[in-house]
């Protein structure tokens, strides 16, 4: 049985991100395309997890194993300014949607959370409801949302999350995941005054409303995304401006969207689905933070097979994916360093052709002795195997790890917030839309947050 996914991109970061996986899913999907007898093009179940296939003459549902026709993807764009979706719809993309699926304003939200979050919240209510409503009737078996946004800006950040709360209570026995891109910990190259403000009051709601959520720290995102090239640290963060440069990092944000459902589209010896996900790597609804890691990353050649042996290829997988240098979000110095941190539970995502599951299962058994592990959930791994390469046709991993290495981020974040706030610094543009106890209420929920993975790496929660 199929099971779809429906994008919710919000935003300019947001939308540029979806851009980016749109076309990376379509690549996948023609590189792993099926055929009839005659050499024409099948909608498969895979195809389905992520789009539509419409009959150009009667506008109904084609349903797998029919003749490919008028591909729509299962989308959400919105955005308050109009300008990404213009482009969207001018581009090479525009026919995957059509403008039923657009929402958009003119204004923007003024990089301000609480004029996404309650005014364009309010005032578009209905109809983002009525255009989640067009997208989720046509699923057989819905499984998830997937939220892009970014937490720097208003309309990502504020109109974003007022959208998960939606979902939260329209649809609540469907996944809610979110891809949140947040501003660099240190403070460099952002240039949102507000945009601590902003991405506290969003993980307010992102820790109340979503299932999952996937950090992304943005100056990781510039160091990833240049590091085959521009070498690493500030020079590489530079060098990642410029159209060329977001498109980069826009194609590793795609590339973790990607792997992340590949076990659920494609074959393989480990499929996972995303409730997997939740269920194994969420043990308590509060601490969902799943931290990521992508190898390689880079120009590396372990991710090819050619000759190398397959056990060497999948340690050296291994080894770099749980590296700092392959950490999407920051540590000390680089990425988090995920051998030092408190873990929860950790999930493994291999793809590549021909991978033996005793490989994965080897080098997860090492990894058990050289992670801190609570005594309670020692085998803490979920593990999917897909046999099917990524469109850089090399075998690839993603992990994505719960643990107590995400408070470092909120660390950074509460200090930026605080630096603003002690002064009451630019609130008088939020308390146009809410009362002032919204910034109580969010940094209060960020210290509990920060505090209950504290105690993953102290005592263990629940007593371990």
């Amino acid at each position: 049985m199929p099971r779809e996914i429906v994008t919710i991109q919000v935003g300019q970061c947001g939308n540029q991100i979806g851009r980016s996986f749109w076309s990376a899913a379509l690549h996948e999907h023609a590189e792993n395309a099926k055929y009839d007898s005659e050499r024409r093009p099948i909608f498969s179940e895979a195809m389905s997890t992520f789009f539509r296939n419409v009959n150009m003459r009667t506008k109904g549902e084609m349903y797998a194993g029919s003749e490919i026709c008028d591909l729509k993807a299962r989308a959400c764009l919105i955005d308050m300014e109009d300008g990404v979706l213009a482009e969207t719809m001018r581009g090479p993309l525009k026919d995957l949607f059509s403008t039923a699926q657009l929402l958009s304003d003119v204004s923007g939200a003024g990089n301000n959370w609480a004029h996404g979050f309650y005014e364009y919240g309010g005032k578009y209510q209905d109809l983002f409801l009525e255009l989640v409503r067009s997208q989720a009737e046509p699923c057989d078996s819905l499984q998830s949302f997937f939220l892009m946004h970014s937490l720097g800006g208003g309309t990502g950040s504020g109109l974003g999350t007022r959208l998960l709360e939606l979902l939260a209570d329209n649809y609540g026995g469907t996944y809610r995941f979110a891809t949140s891109v947040l501003p660099s910990s240190s403070g460099e190259g952002d240039d949102v005054i507000t945009s601590p403000y902003n991405s506290v009051l969003a993980l307010n709601q992102l820790t109340e409303h979503a299932d999952a959520v996937l950090p992304i720290d943005n100056a990781r995102l510039s160091v990833l995304s240049s590091k085959g090239a521009s070498g690493s640290g500030s020079n590489a963060v530079k060098s990642a401006k410029g159209r060329d440069g977001f498109d980069a990092m826009n194609n590793v944000v795609a590339r973790l969207l990607t792997d992340l459902t590949a076990s659920m589209r494609f074959d393989g010896d480990l499929n996972t689905d995303l409730n997997e996900i939740t269920t194994n790597l969420v043990p308590f609804p509060r601490l969902h933070y799943l931290c990521p890691g992508l190898a390689p990353m880079g120009g590396g050649s372990h991710g090819s097979r050619g000759g190398m042996n397959s056990s060497v290829m999948v340690r050296g997988l291994f080894r770099d994916c749980f590296s700092p240098e392959c950490s999407l979000i920051s540590g000390s110095g680089a990425g988090a360093n995920v051998k030092n941190a408190s873990i929860l539970a950790c999930g493994v995502f291999v793809r590549g052709a021909g991978i033996p599951i005793s490989d994965v299962n080897a080098n997860v058994a090492r990894l058990q002795s050289e992670l801190r592990m609570p005594t309670w959930n020692p085998d803490g791994f979920k593990i999917g195997l897909c046999n099917v390469n990524g469109i850089e046709k090399r075998s690839s991993m993603l992990t994505l790890t719960n643990g107590d290495m995400i408070n470092g981020v909120f660390e950074s974040l509460k200090e930026r917030f605080h630096k603003l706030y002690r002064r009451k610094a630019n609130v008088h543009h939020y308390t146009q839309f809410c009362d002032v106890g919204i910034f109580d209420e969010a940094i209060g929920s960020l210290d509990g947050l920060i505090q209950e993975y504290k105690e993953v790496g102290t005592k263990g929660k629940g007593g371990g």
